[in-house]
């Protein structure tokens, strides 16, 4: 492992514009606490419902540092095992508005980039879900059952032979494919950033926000060498958001991983069939994913999660040798034909787990915005988020403010050393349940529905 290189892939491929830090002490109706997708795309929106409003957005590192510039590039619909939760917790209206929402994104995510020059290697080639055992092959045809009852439109199951001319894998037993894109995750939020600086929206980076209270009625917030204080703060800080106690207990922080190859050469390439380049992941619960990079290297991601500790988020975790090693060996049991591709890059990044597996907005009893929980499917979802974190800065009941992401009930995890272990047993859970046929019940199958669909309280109108 030690070749590897745990610079992240996606930085090589694009020039950040460096912002200056907060220096000084400033004043703004809304101040954002995060450069990522979610602060960036509800700046952007923002300004768009209200040009005349005075926006700051406060980063602790660089614009796409987290998240936002390292994960896997796959612009995708709600997961079909996070559909089954939201057909039971919350019925098919509900889950059905999300799923519609967020395939609306990756539309406009495409659109945006068309319209604003943004060259994020765009390109609208669907997903393939596929099954590599007869376990995961019913859960795709529960897919397909669960997806018409949500009002989407029916899919087809592709059979062994049908899936492999798609993706040559010899393991493969069979294939759906669905609405999704990939992209450079790296050069989208910088263009993002980009548009909203041009919008007239400073980002001040390496200014971590430190302590976030109200007094007298507004926001302060403190940095190392200012203070913002704002009539309105939003916090965007996905998998960091635990280091602000009113929302510690509302995500969990895991670690989850992914490796890119060397470029393969057009001998190499033609060893498998992958004609339409399509996103590739399995069925499992901790599922793998593939996908070809515009200069032709494979990028293998996912696998277990990593909880470490006392929810550490911890930079250093950005390396796991024994994660790395999983990968390595679920790649080339997946991909045989590829035993002699090295690997060139490894690293690690921060997924934000709600308790719900969708994602989370609202508003705290203080009157804290807040938006978080993407469970690694958070490029599309950030977007439609942009939209409901402007609609609950504006105070406006929207489609968007309707949808399940705000309206059910936001379960949190238990504090402290309970709460880890919570975690910890779920990870193992999850992680036997894709050995065996059958495993523990979920908890929605033994409570009654109306516990989970709950509209929680959305602060003061």
């Amino acid at each position: 492992m030690d070749r590897l290189s745990t610079d992240t892939y996606w930085h090589e491929t694009a020039t950040a514009q460096p912002a200056e830090p907060l220096d000084g002490d400033a004043s703004c109706d809304v101040c954002i606490i995060g450069a990522g997708y979610t602060g960036l795309w509800a700046a952007h929106f923002l300004k768009q419902a209200e040009p005349g409003m005075s926006i700051m957005v406060v980063e602790a590192g660089t614009v796409g540092g987290g998240a936002s510039g390292m994960n896997a590039g796959f612009v995708q619909m709600t997961a079909g095992k996070v559909l089954r939760r939201m057909l039971w917790y919350y019925g098919k209206e509900k889950a059905g508005g999300v799923y519609k929402s967020v395939a609306r994104s990756v539309l406009e995510i495409g659109r945006f980039c068309r319209q604003n020059g943004i060259d994020a290697q765009y390109q609208n080639s669907g997903i393939l879900q596929v099954a590599t055992d007869t376990k995961q092959l019913a859960r795709l045809e529960l897919q397909i059952k669960r997806a018409r009852k949500a009002g989407v439109a029916s899919f087809r199951l592709l059979d062994a032979a049908e899936a492999q001319e798609r993706i040559g894998s010899p393991t493969v037993l069979g294939a759906l494919k669905v609405s999704g894109a990939l992209l450079n995750p790296y050069r989208l939020v910088l263009g993002l950033a980009r548009v909203v600086r041009e919008q007239g929206v400073p980002i001040h980076e390496h200014t971590p926000a430190e302590t976030v209270e109200k007094v007298d009625g507004k926001w302060r917030v403190s940095t190392p060498k200012g203070t913002v204080i704002a009539d309105q703060v939003v916090m965007a800080t996905n998998g960091l958001q635990g280091q602000f106690p009113e929302l510690h207990a509302r995500q969990m922080p895991v670690w989850n991983y992914l490796m890119v190859t060397e470029p393969l050469t057009d001998e190499q390439l033609g060893r498998v069939a992958w004609p339409g380049r399509e996103g590739v992941a399995n069925s499992l619960s901790f599922s793998t994913a593939a996908r070809l990079t515009p200069d032709n290297r494979v990028l293998w991601a996912g696998g277990l999660w990593y909880m470490f500790g006392n929810r550490d988020t911890d930079v250093r975790h950005r390396r796991n040798d024994e994660a790395f090693g999983k990968l390595e060996q679920s790649f080339r049991a997946f991909f045989p034909h590829w035993r002699d591709v090295r690997f060139s890059h490894a690293n690690g990044g921060l997924i934000s787990w709600s308790h719900t597996f969708i994602p989370q907005f609202g508003r705290t009893e203080s009157d804290m915005i807040y938006g978080h929980g993407y469970t690694g499917s958070g490029i599309a979802a950030s977007h439609t988020g942009g939209k409901i974190l402007r609609d609950l800065v504006l105070r406006r009941q929207t489609e968007f403010t309707d949808l399940a992401f705000v309206t059910v009930n936001q379960p949190k995890f238990l504090p402290g050393a309970w709460g880890n272990k919570g975690g910890e047993f779920f990870i193992w859970r999850q992680r036997i349940g894709d050995r065996l046929p059958l495993l523990l019940p979920y908890q929605a199958a033994l409570a009654p529905k109306r516990f989970f669909a709950r509209r929680p309280a959305q602060g003061r109108p």
